[in-house]
């Protein structure tokens, strides 16, 4: 309490009071109760800024964008990452199977699809399989791409639909279009991205050419509509526009790793090397410049052999005793445990160590990793590109004929990569009993294979109704007919094709 507390304490005690309790309030609002929030010397080192998600990516993704590209052309690690991510996001393919209900039209759909699949690209080189992965791997490595919808000519298109693909980076978007204040009707433009009432997206400002191409023109941007293209990224903030490289986290530390190994190597090149030494006064022979009888080929001795031991006369000869202690070993481990965890993969996959490894272990890391690449499968490569690529495809099949209109519409189901077991055998087993407990339905255990149900029903009982044919008259069997007990089964009875048990004679 201060001399006024007092002064008017004498006079007032209720308004004494009042002012003593509302300053222990004002106290207790003003400290802050989080010791991460508190200033002093172990906060000294924190530089957190309140800015928005755009704010923090406008003035970063450049130079972000382009270390992720050198990380990934100068480095195994950044190579290899990329490739362990891009191969389990999309493997050969996310597959798209209708599912109208009514098979003469899922097979229209079907065919539609795959004949359009084998030339998607506008640019004629890659199928839509090739898209998927490219457009994913751009992502991961400069933190967005942008697929765009090109309608070709009919004469251009032959027999598929007359729609392609053109796939583009990040670097496409022109982000000096970025008037962050709103200007007209509730629409702005951010960082090239433009959007109306509530942030709902309209549309992107693309550069005609890549603004690094040599030769080409790319000052001039245009504005395409959202409904012409498919912006793919990963958003990590709500109201975030961009996409920021998946291994922006770890490029600091990684460009220290690179050059921590490039300095091993040489200081181990250098432990390599037996270095000598020789001492002589001043003007007088080299120790090494033999000329004596013994010497019959009367050449010098320049050099000196591995095991070899020589007179070299009165002169003294001293060699280097390097030092071979390091510690390397350990935080290279550490380092790349690390690198592995920023970038959402595991350990072994980065390195292809497995020597700590066990079946417990892998599967541990493993179920991680896979949830991991099932969100991204499912919250962007899905709704961001797949999805609307087929809205599209089915829009213009429909739109030329090829597809009759139907008020319910075309539906579809994805189909994911097969994940490989770990050990087969038990990873199989268990999905048998998930499936037979209710856990998983029949069609979302073959899915998990990444196989279409309906397709292999189909194989199989074409395989079934051929071998059955052909054992009535030549009496075939084969060990995987699903049918018949497995080898070494506990079933002592005989069964026929039909799965039923023949009675013993």
């Amino acid at each position: 309490m201060n001399a006024l507390d007092r002064i008017i304490g004498a006079i007032s005690p209720v308004w004494g009071a009042r002012r003593v309790a509302a300053r222990q309030v004002l106290d207790t609002y003003g400290e802050r109760a989080y010791a991460a929030a508190k200033s002093g010397r172990r906060n000294k080192g924190w530089s957190g800024r309140s800015t928005s998600a755009n704010g923090e990516i406008g003035s970063s993704l450049r130079d972000l964008r382009n270390r992720s590209r050198e990380f990934v052309r100068d480095s195994w690690a950044g190579q290899r990452m990329l490739d362990v991510l891009t191969s389990h996001v999309v493997g050969t393919g996310i597959v798209t199977v209708p599912n109208t209900g009514s098979d003469r039209l899922d097979k229209e759909v079907k065919l539609v699809f795959e004949e359009w699949a084998e030339q998607a690209d506008v640019e004629g080189f890659l199928d839509w399989s090739g898209i998927q992965a490219l457009t994913v791997r751009s992502m991961i490595e400069g933190g967005d791409t942008v697929v765009r919808y090109v309608d070709i000519p009919l004469a251009d298109a032959g027999r598929t639909v007359p729609f392609r693909l053109q796939g583009l980076e990040g670097d496409s978007i022109d982000t000096s279009k970025d008037t962050a204040a709103i200007v007209q009707a509730g629409r702005r433009i951010r960082l090239g991205v433009q959007m109306g009432v509530l942030g709902r997206r309209e549309g992107l400002h693309l550069f005609e050419d890549h603004p690094s191409e040599l030769g080409l023109n790319a000052v001039q941007s245009n504005f395409v509509a959202w409904s012409d293209l498919s912006h793919i990224y990963r958003p990590l903030r709500f109201g975030q526009v961009r996409g920021v490289p998946w291994f922006a986290s770890i490029l600091l530390n990684a460009r220290e790793v690179q050059d921590l190994i490039e300095a091993t190597l040489v200081k181990a090149r250098t432990e390599a090397c037996f270095a000598g030494f020789i001492r002589r006064t001043s003007g007088g022979m080299s120790p090494l410049a033999r000329q004596n009888k013994d010497d019959t080929d009367g050449k010098k001795l320049t050099r000196i052999e591995p095991g070899m031991l020589a007179d070299i006369g009165d002169g003294e000869i001293t060699f280097a005793s390097p030092s071979s202690q390091t510690a390397f070993g350990e935080v290279y481990m550490t380092a790349m445990q690390a690198m592995a965890a920023g970038a959402g993969i595991t350990y072994d996959q980065l390195t292809g160590d497995l020597r700590q490894a066990n079946y417990s272990s892998l599967r541990a890391g493993k179920i991680e990793f896979r949830r991991l690449v099932e969100q991204v499968q499912w919250t962007v490569a899905v709704p961001q590109l797949i999805a609307p690529v087929h809205r599209r495809l089915i829009h213009r099949a429909v739109f030329h004929g090829r597809l009759k209109r139907r008020r319910d519409g075309y539906p579809i189901d994805h189909i994911m990569p097969a994940v490989e077991p770990i050990d087969p055998k038990k990873d199989l087993e268990a999905d048998i009993l998930a499936v037979r407990a209710g856990r998983t339905s029949p069609q979302e255990f073959i899915a998990a294979w990444g196989r279409d149900w309906r397709k292999v029903v189909e194989d199989t009982a074409a395989f079934y109704e051929t071998i059955d044919k052909q054992r009535d008259g030549a009496g075939l069997a084969l060990d995987i007919d699903a049918r018949k007990p497995m080898k070494g089964s506990p079933d002592n009875g005989k069964q026929t094709g039909n799965g039923k048990a023949d009675e013993d004679e």
